[in-house]
């Protein structure tokens, strides 16, 4: 019985945790090596990404390597591997559409540079299109001045920054100091502009400005309800709670918040990952994924039970076969009693294996452990449901 437990534990486990190991695993090395130095060391580092994580059907990861690839290739003059990863990022596509409009410049700029025009004003012309139909303004222009270069077209005198593309560049050249400091001296229309908001709120994280950031974001959510501004909201008070644990309980809920607002919005794949992404967390505040790998480093397997009945079925047909012979043997007479100890030897036979066809061969040392476990995912999944359900109470859906 103990072993049948244990087992059902383990299948427990992998079941309610197959998708927590490929958050550990899957997501945090693609955030390790996403904050590699750009260049030389961020491209081995998502080279190896993809060598451990090469299926990107079950991993969306996997995809967004290719794109950090493309650019980081590009970015060190690599322009045949930059041109590699780009195709292979668009092949297997599932990017946003920002993300898939720079990788269309890349490859009309890299194939301009290896001396390829025919494939340069291909790319150039798909960058342009796809960034005037997306509303990608930044892209679609630079995508235009170099299918203009490419055809020989004189230049256009350089335009003035906009706000946009001004607190852009800090942000990319990670100035954030300096970018937070633009978007205070814009006016109340830029400030207004989603875009921009959204660059200044990342400078803020990035400048570890968290009080100000849960501020701005806070009041950008009761504005609008979106689950942009949730999912923004739990990872600054995931950034919180890697100080103080107490922080976990509000992450998690604007996970679940985030997850729900885009499962309104039709976002299926956000909001996947995001109430994943909240149920991880969660079993990470009760420390429950350090309790399962510990149980599983030391759970000591159990013999399988070894099926006895064959041997009976055998031992069954030998007691009929016997019995039909003494009763043609004996039809008229009393049958002796060693003729009847040869039925009953092998009736004890059956009985002994009969008796022992169900018992374990082995003892399993950690079955307190593994109960204990149970009743504790039991209990995690029950406050998963309420924080849901009071959750949905919240946002009236």
């Amino acid at each position: 019985m103990k072993k049948s437990l244990v087992a059902a534990l383990i299948i427990l486990l992998i079941g309610a945790f197959a998708w927590s190991q490929d958050l550990e695993n899957a997501g945090i090395d693609y955030t390790t090596a996403l904050q590699k130095k750009p260049g030389a060391e961020r491209i081995a580092a998502f080279e190896t990404y993809i060598k451990n994580y090469p299926d990107p059907v079950q991993n969306i990861f996997t995809k967004l390597a290719f794109y950090w690839l493309t650019v980081d290739n590009y970015n060190s003059k690599n322009y045949d591997k930059a041109i590699r990863n780009g195709e292979k990022a668009v092949k297997l596509g599932g990017m946003e559409a920002k993300l898939e409009a720079g990788v269309y410049l890349i490859l009309g700029s890299s194939y301009g540079a290896t001396g390829n025009k025919e494939q340069a004003v291909k790319w150039a012309e798909k960058a342009a299109e796809f960034s005037q139909k997306n509303g990608i303004g930044d892209i679609a222009k630079q995508a235009q001045a170099l299918k203009n270069e490419l055809s020989g077209a004189p230049k256009q005198p350089a335009k003035p920054l906009t706000s946009l593309e001004k607190i852009g560049q800090l942000y990319n050249q990670k100035k954030y100091d300096e970018a937070i400091s633009m978007f205070n001296s814009f006016g109340q229309n830029d400030k207004n502009d989603e875009k921009i908001f959204e660059i200044y709120a990342r400078c803020l994280m990035g400048a570890g400005k968290l009080e100000a950031a849960v501020k701005e974001f806070s009041d950008a959510y009761a504005k609008s309800r979106k689950g942009i501004n949730a999912e923004r909201l739990g990872n600054i008070y995931l950034a919180k709670s890697q100080k103080d644990k107490k922080f976990y309980v509000s992450a998690i809920n604007y996970q679940i918040e985030a997850g729900l607002l885009y499962q309104k919005e039709k976002n299926l794949a956000r909001q996947d990952a995001l109430l994943k992404n909240a149920k991880y967390w969660l079993y990470e505040k009760y420390d429950y994924n350090a309790k399962i790998k510990k149980y599983n480093a030391t759970v000591k397997p159990v013999k399988p039970v070894v099926s006895n009945d064959k041997e009976i079925k055998r031992l069954q047909y030998e007691y009929d076969k016997v019995e039909r012979e003494l009763a043609r043997k004996y039809v008229d007479i009393e049958m002796p009693g060693y003729e009847q100890d040869k039925l009953d030897k092998i009736q004890e036979q059956i009985s002994k294996l009969k008796t022992g066809s169900g018992q374990q061969s082995g003892e399993d040392s950690n079955s307190a452990a593994a109960q204990e476990l149970m009743k504790e995912q039991q209990r995690i999944e029950a406050e998963f449901k309420t924080l849901s359900d009071q959750a949905r109470k919240k946002l009236g859906l």
